[in-house]
């Protein structure tokens, strides 16, 4: 259900969201970088661009959201002590990006689309800003922000504060670091369009186990961090 822009803005403050969060791969963030803005998954299929593959494509598409942005009140891999599956680069912006009249009218998710199978609408999503009041929870990770109506794509207008990337302690087959390697390549992308955006090594909190998840499959860290695909 679409709400607008200021009603989210208004609902979710009030709940002590101040930040959204975006997470990807190394790959699909340069090419956000590069258009400055969040673009969804469809609107980068359309321009022919790449994009790392998610395991969650087919229910996008099969839920008619392939062509929306995503956004997290809070950062998954913090609150969780886990790598964010969506990818190690966190684009973190202030909760102003969706005060705004080119954000149109925003939805909010009850619950994951992964979830969604055999749930009514009232189920799937909030339905209003007295809804959003009554039922929203700051840190639950299937209330998520979706961007419906703004073309699949949403220009960060300045909102963008900094970008947190993750630390694999990895090497690839040359020997290259693999942290190295993607700030090299996020930087090269920002100075392609004149962007100068704070990337922040990540500091986990005690507990976290997103070192095993990037230590135990190099395929996997590999498309994640690397530049090409």
């Amino acid at each position: 259900m679409h709400i607008p822009s200021s009603h989210v803005f208004e609902a979710l403050s009030e709940k002590g969201v101040d930040q959204l969060h975006h997470a990807n791969s190394v790959a699909t963030a340069c090419q956000f970088l590069r258009s400055r803005a969040l673009l969804s998954r469809g609107t980068v299929e359309r321009l022919g661009i790449t994009q790392t593959p998610q395991e969650s494509d087919d229910i996008d598409r099969r839920y008619s959201i392939w062509f929306d942005v995503f956004m997290d009140s809070v950062d998954i891999h913090h609150h969780a002590r886990r790598a964010n599956v969506y990818g190690p680069v966190l684009f973190v912006f202030d909760i102003g990006l969706i005060d705004r009249t080119g954000t149109g009218r925003l939805w909010v998710t009850k619950l994951n689309p992964t979830k969604w199978a055999g749930k009514s609408e009232k189920q799937r999503w909030f339905q209003d800003k007295d809804d959003l009041e009554e039922n929203f929870v700051l840190g639950q990770f299937d209330q998520m922000v979706l961007a419906r109506h703004s073309g699949g794509e949403l220009p960060f207008k300045g909102h963008l504060r900094k970008i947190i990337l993750d630390d694999p302690r990895h090497e690839d087959d040359e020997g290259i670091d693999t942290y190295s390697m993607a700030v090299g390549a996020l930087r090269l992308a920002m100075q392609d369009v004149g962007l100068d955006i704070p990337i922040e090594r990540r500091t986990c909190r005690q507990g976290c186990v997103c070192r095993r998840y990037w230590t135990e499959n190099d395929d996997r860290t590999l498309k994640m961090f690397s530049p090409k695909i």
